[in-house]
């Protein structure tokens, strides 16, 4: 199941569900739920009484862990996950989004009734929802791109319930409450007596990631020259040999370094992997001239009518699509002061001498004032977990759900696995977490030594190209705003940056146009 919904009244208890109640308990579970270390799960739910078959659906292992150990059940499970339970006897609707965020659920609390959704036109179509607009969201939008709360939507009835959060609706009381059930994690320090010890257990716990988001027969990957793509790629092809799987690879030239698509075409040839070269001119805001665009709320992605025609030609072929972001953050290392703090200091040095001789260059030490301040938010990675936590990834991730791209795709994200996390949280950031090392060693055998030594290869003018490929396309049509729009901003200014402002100035009017176009067509639906 994709889409779903669930609306309960007060004291009168269910009114509509896209489930199926459980004949003997009268529970009913409805959700968009996709489960890792499933045996795992299994074996702690037979240790607690509640036996399952081992072809059960994800949404029955879910339906268990409720009958096993009521709300403590989200800290059982992994995955990416979004869900409403119906508890009869405690007459409670109990819901749950995934640690990371990567499925989302919208709910609304409208008079006597609660709703929600993983969808949130399904929310808004609601009889009793209104259209009206949370400007608070708005504005954050028109000022970074992204809503910077994880709790609001654009609209000021509709919630979102954040990541690793959990809520629960009582039919008797009326009451809710939304509750953090995971934080990122501070392991045990993992030591090992061998370098080949931390290389394998890493390529262990990623394999049990990939695997388990290879579930289908065929499956689709982003491959870059960059590292990540290509170690996810090696990873699906030692651990799924029989997945059909398909790379699809972004020409970006002239932006991207000359030798982007031949590293990733010489990946994908070594690995036996099938690959597809996307070569698409610059169209930026193409898709606003659609009059049947549209998102369920205002999208900062220029080219996202490029990209979404390539995921549904990707769906086409494919069910699941691999993203391989994001090694950048997650092996983003702590400072020298967050290390001292939390390891032997004496270990921290050896370390820190050892890693500057081998490499004649000194690793990461993060001496300045904020980094030392933001060691406060986490004991081990604060730096690596500032940047998994940054509102901007709720951009990233809800618009790869199909309400957004139209496409019949579940896009996955192995890296984001909690299980990976965990385990690159317990290693000694020096030296496995500087530049990649942790990848780097872990893929030598498999990757070239190209992909191995290249250093992080950003594009090049791409936003340059982007602005000027608009601004020759709209000098053959006048920009006009909306009496909407203008209610948020300047529309003078707005236009005198779009006809004559720098690259950065006109990125940020671009998202005037967005926001306007959404308001034509969305929001007064």
């Amino acid at each position: 199941m994709t889409g779903f919904v669930a609306e309960v009244a007060r004291g009168d208890g269910p009114v509509r569900a896209t489930g199926i109640p459980d004949p003997r308990s009268g529970e009913w579970i409805v959700g968009h739920v996709r489960l890792d270390a499933r045996d795992e799960l299994r074996d702690a739910l037979g240790a607690a009484g509640v036996a399952t078959a081992r072809g059960a659906s994800d949404l029955d292992l879910v339906r268990s862990a409720w009958r096993a150990w009521r709300e403590t059940a989200t800290e059982r499970l992994r995955g990416d996950f979004s869900f409403a339970l119906w508890d009869p006897e405690r007459r409670v609707l109990f819901c749950a989004r995934d640690q990371l965020g990567v499925r989302p659920l919208y709910w609304a609390a409208l008079g006597d009734r609660f709703i929600c959704s993983n969808e949130l036109e399904t929310v808004l179509a609601h009889p009793r929802a209104t259209r009206r607009l949370h400007r608070p969201a708005i504005e954050s939008f028109l000022e970074q791109g992204f809503n910077d709360d994880l709790t609001a939507t654009s609209f000021a009835e509709v919630q979102r319930l954040a990541p690793a959060h959990r809520m629960s609706f009582s039919a008797d009381s009326g009451a809710s409450a939304a509750r953090r059930y995971w934080s990122f994690p501070v392991p045990e320090p993992l030591r090992l007596k061998r370098d080949g010890e931390y290389i394998e257990r890493f390529r262990d716990v990623l394999g049990d990631a990939v695997r388990d988001r290879l579930r289908d027969d065929r499956a689709a990957i982003m491959l870059s020259g960059g590292l990540d793509s290509t170690s996810i790629a090696a990873t699906a092809r030692r651990v799924a040999p029989e997945v059909a799987l398909r790379a699809w690879t972004h020409d970006m030239a002239p932006f991207a370094p000359e030798d982007e698509v031949a590293l990733a075409s010489g990946v994908a040839s070594r690995l036996d992997i099938p690959q597809e070269i996307v070569r698409d001119t610059l169209a930026p805001l193409a898709h606003l001239e659609s009059a049947r665009f549209h998102t369920p709320e205002p999208l900062d992605e220029p080219e996202w009518g490029t990209w979404t025609r390539l995921l549904r030609r990707i769906a086409a072929g494919s069910p699941v699509l691999i993203i391989g972001d994001d090694g950048d953050a997650l092996l983003r290392p702590p400072g020298l002061i967050t290390m001292l703090r939390t390891m032997p200091p004496l270990d921290v040095f050896r370390r820190v001498l050892s890693y500057a001789a081998s490499r004649r260059e000194r690793p990461h030490l993060g001496l300045g004032a904020a980094l030392a301040r933001s060691a406060r938010s986490h004991a081990l990675r604060p730096e690596a977990v500032r940047a998994l936590e940054n509102p901007v990834w709720q951009s990233v991730l809800e618009p790869a759900q199909r309400a957004y791209t139209g496409a019949a795709l579940d896009i996955v994200w192995p890296l984001l696995d909690t299980r990976v996390i965990e385990f690159v949280f317990s290693v000694p950031p020096v030296p496995w977490c500087q530049k990649k090392e942790l990848l780097r060693r872990a893929f030598k055998d498999e990757l070239t030594d190209s992909i191995l030594a290249r250093p992080k290869a950003p594009l090049t003018g791409f936003f340059e190209g982007e602005v000027a490929a608009w601004r020759a396309h709209e000098r053959t049509s006048p920009i006009v705003l909306s009496d909407r729009v203008r209610e948020f901003v300047d529309s003078t200014r707005a236009l005198d940056t779009l006809r004559s402002g720098s690259t950065e100035g006109v990125l940020a009017m671009w998202r005037v146009l967005i926001l306007d176009q959404w308001l034509r067509t969305g929001a007064a639906r």
